[in-house]
């Protein structure tokens, strides 16, 4: 499998640490830079919004895929490459996956982690064979990460359902990762 698009999820608001823009634009910078597309929430707020529009800024492609009752908060459909309207959340989340060839979580919340336990639960029951990365900006994902290898210890989840998730501190890092990804190795 070659990854040639990338699902991002993240937050719809900037968070409380400058660290969190600055890399979401970085992000944003290197996936258009390695000609990936950018498959996103379709939010112009927060980290979603800086992301796609350093995508765009860069040269980069951005699918943005909204549901209708958040179409007030989208971003303008002439600022990205196309603009998908959706009826629902639901329905959002299956084209994101769908069109993704894999996933990188950046900071975000209870909407981010929606996004990421479905990707999880969806892989152990074999929906998908695509890699997710956590881009623990921070420390951010420290303590998500120590409670799956809980789930995982406590009998809650086999170890091969924890194979397609690894956490990353950098993002050349995560995208190496997603780069040599290779399904066949992973089962």
């Amino acid at each position: 499998m070659t990854v040639q698009s990338i699902a991002v999820f993240m937050g719809a608001q900037f968070g409380n640490d400058p660290k969190y823009t600055e890399i979401a634009k970085q992000l944003g910078q290197t996936i258009a830079q390695r000609k990936l597309t950018l498959v996103y929430g379709g939010g112009r707020d927060g980290l979603m919004g800086a992301t796609a529009l350093s995508v765009m800024a860069n040269g980069g492609e951005v699918l943005g895929i909204t549901p209708d009752n958040l179409a007030e908060d989208a971003i303008s459909p002439d600022q990205v490459t196309k603009l998908i309207e959706v009826e629902n959340m639901s329905e959002r989340k299956d084209l994101m996956m769908f069109y993704a060839d894999a996933f990188i979580v950046l900071p975000g919340g209870f909407g981010t982690l929606e996004e990421l336990a479905q990707v999880l639960s969806w892989a152990k029951i074999g929906l998908h064979d695509k890699p997710l990365t956590l881009l623990n900006v921070n420390g951010f994902y420290d303590n998500l990460w120590v409670w799956l290898k809980e789930m995982e210890t406590s009998g809650f989840v086999g170890s091969h359902d924890l194979e397609h998730v690894q956490l990353f501190n950098d993002i050349t890092d995560t995208l190496d990762y997603l780069d040599n990804f290779n399904t066949s190795s992973a089962k």
